[in-house]
């Protein structure tokens, strides 16, 4: 064989390996989801797991990021605090770059000092404990505070409602959260309005009681700090003894599921939020669509977050983020756009959206002007 025809040869096998190389499927990028699907508290969890593969199908519509399909890679913690260490484990073995969860605070104050102690970026679409803020930490979150949001809430009631008593029904399963809320309101408004908490036990039966119980003591108005199905039954045991009683409710419930559950009985509830779904532009209006098609229903904060969750990471593994540079790098580019409003981390992955105050008004969450 001569040393032409070797030549030859040897090019066109490289040619075709090369071929072949370009041919084999790129390995996936790897991102965990660890949330509550089953047990108590699902809903917001689902949420954030329906936002978030509806984020990766549209990555992967436009040909995955750098040319690698995206996975999503799911556990159920079902709200139990082992379950959920054991899930972050189990997505560490699986290789992922980064993980998104959990849904409440009680779990991420759990969580931390285990990925902290692995290293690995955890986006916190909805946990919003003060516990949580000002860490230098692996922790990102996507919500403010509870103190922003108790703030706005404070600041609504001093100037535009006279309650003197206010009684609030709290959940105690998630004290990281509930708790947290009620003493930064307490901070917050004036010292002619009192708070008088009550802890709620997860019995029907308990929720008329309760109900009774605090309407024989005449309050101005009721707070209620639960999930959306607990505080759905409140609304209706509430209203129904007393269809006029001022109720407000905390963000984590805040849903079109409440809507749904509590039905004419929640009219007139108020709230507060930094999402605001009646605002959205032409894009949020595109996804809000793909994702009723894919889902069924509209999109809420959850569903919002764990879409935000996936495209923050998108961006950042773009601009050449690694599994383990991926915190600084994101807290590096700072801004991202969010479905709804821009993402801004300060220097600890804090985001500093602000929160208004919602009302429900023809059985639509609405925003209210800076002047009602």
């Amino acid at each position: 064989m001569s040393k032409k025809i070797f030549i030859i040869i040897f090019i066109s096998f490289s040619s075709i390996l090369l071929i072949f190389a370009c041919l084999k499927p790129k390995e996936p990028l790897k991102i965990g989801l660890f949330v509550t699907l089953t047990g108590i508290y699902p809903d917001l969890g689902r949420e954030i797991r329906d936002g978030a593969l509806l984020a990766v199908e549209m990555i992967n519509e436009e040909g995955g990021i750098r040319g690698r399909p995206v996975k999503l890679i799911i556990k159920d913690n079902q709200y139990n605090p082992e379950i959920a260490k054991k899930n972050v484990e189990e997505l560490l073995n699986e290789e992922v770059i980064a993980l998104i969860g959990p849904a409440t605070s009680s779990t991420a104050k759990i969580i931390l000092p285990l990925i902290n102690e692995r290293k690995i970026l955890t986006i916190a679409p909805t946990p919003t404990s003060t516990l949580l803020g000002g860490l230098d930490d692996y922790l990102i979150r996507l919500r403010p505070t509870n103190r922003e949001d108790a703030r706005i809430l404070a600041e609504f009631l001093n100037k535009n409602l006279n309650f003197k008593r206010i009684f609030v029904i709290y959940d105690t399963l998630n004290f990281a959260y509930t708790l947290d809320f009620i003493e930064n309101l307490k901070s917050f408004l004036d010292k002619k309005t009192k708070l008088l908490t009550f802890s709620l036990e997860k019995d029907v039966e308990n929720f008329r009681k309760l109900s009774r119980k605090i309407l024989s003591q005449n309050p101005d108005a009721v707070l209620i700090i639960t999930d959306v199905y607990s505080t759905s039954l409140l609304i209706q045991n509430l209203r129904i003894l007393k269809p006029e009683l001022s109720i407000l409710i905390a963000p984590w419930a805040k849903s079109p599921a409440l809507l749904q559950y509590s039905g004419k009985w929640a009219e007139g509830i108020i709230t507060v939020d930094s999402v605001d779904t009646l605002s959205g532009g032409d894009h949020f209006n595109y996804v809000n669509k793909r994702f009723f098609e894919r889902f069924g229903k509209e999109m809420n904060v959850g569903s919002i977050k764990g879409f935000d969750a996936v495209m923050v990471l998108k961006k950042a593994i773009e601009m050449g983020a690694e599994r383990f540079d991926l915190k600084e790098n994101i807290l590096q580019i700072k801004r991202f756009e969010g479905l709804l409003n821009e993402i801004e981390f300060d220097e600890f992955g804090d985001n500093k959206e602000n929160s208004f105050i919602l009302k429900v008004i023809d059985g639509k969450f609405k925003r209210l002007s800076n002047e009602n």
